[in-house]
């Protein structure tokens, strides 16, 4: 398991213009999309992606690559479960709002890095626009227990559009495939 704070260390000592949060959403829009790191050639994919291109520091490679796999592990179908990489509990709910928004702007850019090959589902589509709204999450309401509910609320959503454009995303079942698949 990866906790917020080893990835605010991460990006205070070498992304500094990156919100750990953000970080995590951009690596999960990144795989969602279909990245699938290339061997041998993933540091130069992720300094280009992260840091414009900007040679990154080999000690960051380390967290980045636990990060990577932590991530694609939330994609794996065994798993299936988006680990969201935000504040804990014990954090203000404001930090908390901030950091779900930073990372749903994350997961856009990180999604947006690559090259879209087909058009989205409608399901994917409406999911994608309600990330774009989460982003954008107000973070001055005054804490209360309705809001923490309805803070909750959002993160299964967010982690429910997630899964649904990742899916979207994934090669469709060919028709001898879907023939052997099915109840006679």
């Amino acid at each position: 398991m990866i906790h917020y704070s080893q990835i605010n260390e991460l990006c205070l000592h070498y992304l500094p213009d990156l919100a750990a949060s953000q970080l995590a959403g951009m690596l999960h829009g990144l795989v969602a999309h279909g990245y699938v790191p290339e061997q041998g050639n993933w540091h130069q994919q992720l300094a280009e992606f992260l840091n414009s291109g900007d040679p990154l520091p080999t000690e960051a490679f380390s967290g980045l690559e636990q990060l990577l796999a932590f991530t694609q592990k939330d994609y794996q179908v065994d798993s299936f479960s988006i680990d969201l990489i935000i504040p804990e509990d014990d954090y203000p709910l404001a930090h908390r709002l901030t950091a779900l928004g930073e990372w749903s702007q994350g997961f856009l850019t990180g999604y947006g890095l690559i090259k879209q090959e087909k058009p989205l589902s409608e399901d994917a589509e409406e999911a994608m626009h309600d990330l774009a709204q989460i982003a954008q999450l107000d973070n001055e309401a005054e804490e209360n227990e309705e809001l923490e509910q309805a803070y909750v609320t959002i993160c299964e959503h967010v982690k429910m559009s997630a899964q649904i454009i990742f899916m979207a995303n994934q090669p469709e079942a060919t028709p001898h495939n879907q023939e052997n698949s099915s109840v006679h």
